[in-house]
């Protein structure tokens, strides 16, 4: 099984979330009031599915959380939207030091909890200090759980534009015994060259996490990617599964040829519909393809290694990348 790797993380803060809305409200948790407001949250804060109404990422969220409550009044509604913006200190949305403030941040809640509900619990401090605690480090842990000591990713950067071209190469020492040739060979066999997809995907996958979670929802990626994977349903479905998200799809773009798409390209236009996003690398296939310029609108990037096949079908785009 692959591990998807943004919507696992995200999902673990909506349930941390949940944990820690019950533990604080008790009999008063209600769960329909809770689920609207953790899909706001989630969609603005790590899908970025909402327009951008405000400069800042807590000014956005605060926005649609208030929307939320503007349809659902209540004291109860109002009261889990206070803890949402609470929350902000523990999803890297406001600057906190866990060292520092976790202990001041708790004594708060729990201030709100016997002043608005009237529940009093004097080991509830201790307790979910340590339970924020525990959730962190094991937050933690899953993000450095990519982390490749074997294998590293290369970057291109294109001028004038926020994306980056991504390959993977292989850190492992290989006796002196074998050629460049043999190890070139057995490196871009189809197989290896198949699973070492899934090793870059993680990876970058990884990156993309942190930049979200950092506030990043800018930087975008280009990957590559192998045609052959097209005749292995199964296979390419555990591929694309670590980035079959929302955010992984939008920022992160499937490089291949121009040749492979013509070959490929009912499988290419079923994976955009499905949300997946290509970038073709043109080649002389496409001067004689005869197809037009309107065949190129359906990807994210244009990328033109050679002179020769600039054409009319590229003024006036700005997504093309010339090498």
């Amino acid at each position: 099984m692959s591990c998807n790797v943004v919507k696992v993380y995200v999902d673990f803060v909506s349930k941390n979330f949940d944990v820690y809305t019950k533990k604080i409200m008790g009999k008063f948790y209600d769960k329909d009031l809770f689920d609207k407001y953790i899909r706001c949250y989630v969609n603005v804060r790590y899908y970025n599915q909402c327009v951008s109404v405000r400069t800042t990422l807590e000014a956005n969220l605060n926005y649609y959380l208030n929307e939320v409550y503007g349809k659902n009044n209540n004291k109860t509604s109002k009261f889990i939207l206070e803890l949402f913006k609470m929350y902000y200190y523990l999803d890297g949305v406001k600057k906190f030091n866990y060292e520092k403030d976790l202990k001041k941040f708790v004594g708060e809640l729990n201030d709100v909890r016997e002043n608005k509900l009237g529940i009093v619990d004097k080991s509830f401090e201790t307790k979910f200090c340590d339970l924020i605690l525990d959730n962190m480090k094991r937050m933690d842990k899953y993000i450095d759980s990519f982390d490749s000591k074997d294998f590293y990713l290369e970057r291109n950067y294109y001028e004038k534009k926020e994306v980056t071209d991504i390959d993977i190469f292989s850190n492992v020492s290989i006796p002196k015994l074998y050629s460049s040739y043999a190890i070139n060979k057995v490196w871009n066999s189809v197989v290896i060259s198949e699973n070492s997809l899934q090793i870059c995907y993680y990876l970058i996958n990884q990156e993309v996490l942190k930049n979200v979670i950092n506030g990043n929802f800018n930087s975008k990626y280009i990957v590559p990617f192998k045609s052959s994977l097209f005749s292995k349903k199964d296979k390419i479905k555990r591929v694309l599964e670590i980035m079959n998200n929302d955010i992984s799809r939008d920022l992160i773009s499937l490089k291949i040829n121009y040749d492979e798409f013509v070959k490929n390209k009912d499988d290419v236009y079923k994976l955009i519909h499905d949300g997946y996003s290509f970038s073709v690398i043109l080649d002389d296939t496409f001067s004689k393809d005869g197809r037009g310029s309107s065949v190129l609108d359906i990807f994210e990037y244009i990328i033109v290694t050679d002179i020769s096949y600039k054409n009319a079908a590229l003024v006036g785009r700005k997504n093309v990348i010339y090498l």
